[in-house]
């Protein structure tokens, strides 16, 4: 059977009749002892514990300053060596269209001596150099005459009487380099005349 008591305080406790034990309450430094965690039990050691993770930190925090240092160098670097690729790439074509520049030059020096059939033949000899160079380069004209209408490859300009969706005619050629489209051809493209009723 169960007694509730009020003590002087106004605290209720319940207690059975008889002889009842009271808890033991533990020494302190039991307590630090008795399923504590590891770092409760090292209360001596917390300084030196919090001195070696602060290191820690530390090491870890110039190491990846470190790092970024060495990745913002590595992208500098990297667009300097793209910036010189391509004032090579620039050059190196310059250099190859310079001999073509040389061509005409000596065409056109001739112009008043040769003869118009000879005139006409050295300018379609500089004109297959030139397409020559291209080709070595990856260039290549796109056929586009009595082709189907690709807006992929073409830029139509305009329409005339022709075959329905063919083009017609080239305004500009189109290019590849490398089997990839360096230059839209312009183009027209056909239109089937349309029969009066």
């Amino acid at each position: 059977m169960l007694k509730v008591q009020t003590n002087t305080l106004g605290d209720f406790t319940s207690e059975k009749l008889g002889n009842e034990k009271k808890p033991e309450i533990a020494a302190p430094d039991e307590l630090k002892m008795v399923g504590a965690p590891e770092e409760m039990k090292l209360v001596g050691d917390d300084a030196e514990l919090l001195q070696e993770r602060d290191k820690k930190i530390k090491e870890l925090e110039e190491k990846i300053m470190r790092l970024q240092a060495e990745f913002e160098n590595y992208k500098k670097r990297v667009i300097r060596e793209n910036e010189m690729i391509k004032e090579k790439a620039n050059a190196d074509a310059m250099l190859k269209l310079l001999s073509i520049a040389d061509e005409f030059d000596m065409a056109m020096m001739h112009i008043d001596s040769a003869s118009p059939k000879e005139f006409e033949h050295g300018v379609e000899l500089i004109y297959a150099k030139l397409l020559d160079l291209l080709k070595k380069d990856g260039v290549e004209e796109m056929k586009s005459i009595n082709e189907k209408f690709d807006p992929f490859k073409h830029d139509a300009l305009r329409q005339a009487e022709g075959e329905d969706g063919k083009i017609v005619e080239v305004i500009q050629k189109g290019y590849y380099i490398d089997g990839k489209i360096l230059r839209h051809a312009k183009v027209v493209v056909g239109k089937a005349k349309e029969e009066k009723r």
